[in-house]
């Protein structure tokens, strides 16, 4: 009996065979900026909001912003399918043809974005937010929290607020995932995945870093009860890009919650996948893996915590403990979780340019 051969495990997917695609960067102090295939992605990185600015987007949001709020950052991808190739070789178009070009671009132009006040907009507010959106946390300067007028204006020693505010979740918890802009958006798929064993290598030539940034968009410390922060990363490899946002809470002696979002698109391919996917899990729990009880420190580690988490949510029969606000009114309602939990694939389908759709159409015709 002949024995079957030894499994060889597949090599990792790459999705482009173009080590060295052409690329352009450019760099100011507050910007950077790339521009590679159809794509141009643009890193803005500003000093947190000023007095004024802090006032307008208090007023514009109903809410008091975190202590350090970074309104002016972003990460923005544009794409724009090319027109400027054809089979046949280079023309000088018309100018109304031109203009028709033009337009067609702006139409099947896609933005995805990452911002900052974009972010804080998705904060639940209102009377009754614990009830309706779920998530609400109980800790003993809740109710202080609930009717600050300013994270910079508050005192320990002052327990009345120098302005009302609306009722919000004080930890900050938004379900943000970034924003879209054009013909397409993320439709859910029960068949993509991201391709782990790619973005895991490291190979130093097919997986260099063509671009990197991490823009923080805010950070608060909840008065010393823990700490609530939101940033996103984007590293460029010569087949791919990647995109990391991640939402990190700790809310010290209650919980911790941490929701990431995940782009992933191959370059030249026709979609991005998108990731989101959260979890929560009880800061006992969690502090019951560190390896001394007496060195807290690897709670502020959000890798260390991540990987924990990961952990235990992993286990079937895991059901966190949290102890959660009720109602902004007062009365005792039972508890909603937070919206941002679970996980979810969707992807968008990026549109072609012309001569692609006009060559797709060709093929499809039957003689």
């Amino acid at each position: 009996m002949t024995s079957a051969p030894p499994f060889t495990p597949a090599p990792a997917f790459l999705p482009n065979s173009n080590f060295n695609p052409q690329y352009t960067i450019d760099k100011t102090p507050n910007v950077q900026t790339i521009n590679i295939g159809s794509w141009k992605i643009e890193a803005v990185k500003r000093p947190i909001l000023n007095g004024k600015e802090i006032d307008a987007a208090e007023k514009s949001l109903s809410l008091p912003l975190p202590e350090m709020t970074f309104g002016n950052n972003s990460l923005r991808l544009s794409y724009s399918p090319s027109t400027s190739s054809h089979p046949s070789g280079s023309r000088i178009p018309s100018a109304s043809a031109s203009d028709s070009t033009s337009a067609s671009k702006e139409e099947s132009q896609v933005e995805v974005v990452f911002d900052s006040l974009e972010a804080l907009a998705g904060v639940a507010t209102g009377e009754g937010w614990e009830e309706s959106f779920g998530g609400g946390v109980k800790v003993s300067m809740a109710e202080q929290w609930k009717s600050r007028s300013s994270p910079n204006a508050f005192s320990g020693d002052l327990n009345i607020p120098s302005k009302p505010v609306k009722p919000h979740d004080w930890t900050y918890s938004t379900c943000y995932a970034g924003s879209t802009s054009g013909p397409s958006t993320f439709r859910p798929s029960p068949t993509h995945s991201l391709p782990l064993p790619l973005l895991a290598r490291q190979d130093p030539v097919l997986d260099r870093i063509l671009f990197y940034d991490d823009v923080p968009l805010f950070e608060d410390e909840l008065h010393d009860n823990g700490e609530s922060i939101l940033n996103v990363r984007i590293r460029i490899m010569p087949h791919s890009f990647f995109i990391l946002s991640r939402l990190f809470l700790r809310v010290d002696n209650v919980l911790f919650r941490i929701r990431d979002v995940r782009l992933y698109h191959a370059l030249g391919s026709d979609e991005i996948v998108r990731e989101v996917a959260g979890m929560e899990v009880g800061y006992d729990e969690v502090k019951s893996h560190l390896e001394r009880q007496s060195d807290l420190s690897p709670l502020t580690d959000v890798n260390w915590v991540y990987n924990q988490m990961l952990s235990i949510t992993s286990r079937g029969s895991y059901r966190p403990n949290i102890n959660r606000s009720t109602s902004s009114s007062g009365e005792s309602k039972s508890a909603k979780p937070w919206p941002g939990l679970g996980k979810v694939v969707e992807v968008l389908k990026l549109p072609k340019n012309d001569f692609e759709g006009m060559r797709e159409g060709l093929e499809s015709v039957k003689i």
